[in-house]
């Protein structure tokens, strides 16, 4: 059967559908990613075949059974939506639990699969850690003389992956903290006991699908739910204290997200027909 998925221009709006391509491909379907052509090299690091034409255009040329999109794309009213972190809770196919979600008719849960795009195990992750691990993921460097503080007093190794010289000139480094030049979250949140980070919803998802008690430095939607549940925190930097209290609510999260229908639980019902 072909299936086709609309992607819009973000990886990672892409990187939410791309789990269930996968399972659609290996059930033996005929799948393509359409989107922008000025984005159709990311959509190929997935794997996938892409399609940089016009969607309404190729609808009608290739002729789908099934069209898959992501809820920012305007794909017509035929069309399944899958929703993410980034998106509002909708009809159609959802990867964000229900307990982080407003009960919302016609809305149908997906399990989370953690996907970043193509990684490599880094050199350094190769070497077991002589204690717990805390992902330290910042996009604003500013915020990084706070969450020094804050984590200097844990009886942990904080890592985070940046260049040396982005760090704010006169913030001192505490020597729990390590510099790396990757740590993509698939192969490290495994060996983590926490997760400290600056709003990154799709890294907060991934968090809460190992388990993991997280602080948000600052308010999303998607963190917000994650402290109602008593998964997180929402707040400043010295709340990462407070972590090591949640893991109970952050485990049940996981489980709760486990349970949930695999992507390829949901191929049957997509291609039914």
């Amino acid at each position: 059967m072909r299936v086709l998925l609309a992607a819009a221009s973000s990886p990672e709006r892409l990187h939410n559908l791309v789990p269930l391509a996968w399972a659609l491909r290996t059930a033996g379907h005929d799948v393509k990613i359409a989107g922008e052509p000025s984005f159709v090299d990311e959509i190929l690091t997935t794997g996938c075949v892409a399609a940089d034409l016009e969607l309404a255009e190729f609808t009608e040329l290739w002729r789908p059974a099934v069209v898959v999109s992501d809820a920012a794309v305007p794909a017509g009213s035929e069309a399944v939506r899958l929703r993410g972190p980034l998106d509002e809770a909708g009809p159609g196919f959802d990867t964000v639990p229900p307990s982080l979600r407003d009960p919302v008719a016609g809305a149908r849960p997906i399990r989370h699969v953690p996907y970043f795009g193509p990684v490599e195990v880094p050199g350094w992750l190769r070497r077991k850690a002589r204690r717990s691990r805390v992902l330290l993921s910042l996009t604003d460097a500013t915020l990084a003389g706070p969450a020094f503080d804050a984590v200097a007093g844990l009886d942990a190794e904080v890592v985070w992956a940046t260049d040396p010289a982005s760090i704010p000139a006169g913030v001192t480094m505490p020597p729990n903290v390590r510099l790396v030049d990757a740590a993509p979250p698939v192969a490290v949140l495994p060996t983590c006991t926490a997760v400290v980070h600056d709003g990154d919803a799709s890294l907060a998802l991934a968090a809460a699908a190992h388990g993991l008690p997280q602080l948000s430095l600052t308010e999303t939607p998607i963190g917000a739910r994650i402290a109602a549940v008593g998964a997180g925190r929402v707040g400043p930097a010295s709340a990462v204290a407070e972590l090591a209290s949640l893991r109970g609510a952050a485990e049940a999260l996981r489980e709760e997200i486990a349970a949930l229908p695999a992507p390829r639980a949901v191929v049957a019902e997509l291609t039914r027909a």
